[in-house]
């Protein structure tokens, strides 16, 4: 087994990990996530690695981090469609317009059929698919954090995984748009997590500090 093949089953076994405790997270009540994000998600992984392989010289474990993000977004759709529980789905303005762009972008690839057009388009809709995500984490104002740093911080080890791989291996730099996208857009996410933990904890601080000077006076 070589270094590229190695690396694929690590990335393979670590986003299935993820994904199994996000959604024991997500039936436990302990997170909140944006379902816009997760629909964006499912039409840009499986249109993503569909444009990839419907090109030349193109191998399937090249592309193993979109491959098995695709089964990890089906289910993690599947199981917060099923939360649901037949309640009205609310989506915010920038949540639809997001949504827009990324059905655009499935359209114009259905009738172009241009293989690495389609690809790039695609990781711009998954580029915006992260946006519901951020605002969340952005406009959050108390309370547990919407999104698990666990489940972002392991993505962030995939990604520079999937980086070095295609940097270390054959140059396939289609591919490499993929985790370097990832990378960029899951550290941002972790940025974003980190802040909303210290402003909670900042917020605790201040909480005993205020009731300490009220029982003084």
């Amino acid at each position: 087994m070589n270094v590229s093949t190695s690396a694929a089953v690590i990335v393979t076994l670590l986003v299935f990990y993820v994904g199994v405790r996000y959604c024991a997270k997500l039936l436990r009540k302990e997170i909140s996530p944006r379902i816009a994000t997760w629909l964006i998600f499912e039409i840009g992984v499986v249109m993503s690695l569909a444009t990839y392989l419907a090109g030349n010289d193109h191998r399937l474990i090249k592309a193993a981090l979109n491959a098995a993000d695709s089964l990890q977004v089906t289910v993690i759709l599947a199981t917060l469609l099923i939360e649901q529980r037949g309640r009205k789905i609310h989506f915010t303005q920038n949540e639809l317009v997001s949504l827009v762009i990324s059905c655009v972008a499935a359209v114009a690839w259905m009738i172009t059929k241009t293989g690495w057009i389609g690809f790039i388009g695609f990781q711009l809709v998954m580029s915006v698919a992260y946006l519901p995500t951020i605002e969340s984490l952005w406009r959050w104002k108390s309370g547990p954090s919407p999104e698990p740093m666990e489940k972002w911080g392991i993505n962030v080890v995939i990604a520079l995984i999937g980086v070095v791989v295609d940097i270390t291996g054959r140059h396939d730099y289609v591919a490499m748009v993929y985790p370097v996208r990832a990378l960029i857009l899951c550290i941002v996410v972790v940025g974003l997590i980190t802040r909303l933990k210290q402003k909670s904890k900042a917020r605790l601080l201040r909480g005993p500090m205020v009731s300490n000077r009220g029982e003084s006076l």
